[in-house]
């Protein structure tokens, strides 16, 4: 991803979203081999994932203030472009481990379903928020695309002055 301003990047949230995929993967390791100590690192994946979504929300909020400014819009279109596919992810996994976990709740899989699910909804949450920064974006783009083409379509750039007269450029 580029980065976008000079303490905006996406690096910011994604560092946070990274270790907090190692340690679920590390607890999900640990219940399948039935070590207890997964207990004690889902608190871990939980902490940083929220860390990771407060991180975005307010890049979130920064970006939107430079929207308004005038950054550059198509970079921020790819940043909200590459989260919507994080997120979705994100939150598809996690519902279904959550879902996976359900038969075996008795035995150690409550655990995971009430870490998973409410997580999976709040990556869902950051989905939307992406997909409808990402459409507000498009229609940006389109608009300054239709103002530039009307401004084109307006100055004669195919035609030439030879000897006094226009002729084309074919000619």
């Amino acid at each position: 991803m580029k980065k976008i301003g000079k303490a905006e990047s996406a690096y910011n949230f994604l560092l946070p979203l990274f270790f907090s995929g190692v340690f679920f993967l590390l607890s999900f390791y640990l219940c399948i081999y039935g070590i207890p100590f997964y207990i004690y690192t889902l608190p871990l994946y939980a902490m940083l994932l929220f860390i990771s979504l407060f991180l975005f929300y307010r890049m979130d909020k920064k970006l939107h203030q430079l929207i308004k400014k005038g950054k550059k819009v198509t970079i921020l279109y790819d940043f909200y472009h590459h989260c919507i596919g994080i997120y979705l992810i994100l939150s598809v996994v996690l519902f279904g481990v959550s879902v996976a976990y359900l038969p075996f709740y008795r035995i150690g899989g409550s655990v995971f379903v009430w870490y998973c699910a409410p997580m999976s909804l709040l990556c869902l949450i950051s989905f939307v928020r992406s997909r409808k920064r990402k459409k507000w974006l498009a229609k940006i783009i389109l608009r300054q695309k239709s103002k530039s083409t009307r401004a084109m379509r307006l100055r004669p750039t195919h035609l030439k002055l030879v000897v006094g007269r226009k002729q084309s450029i074919s000619d």
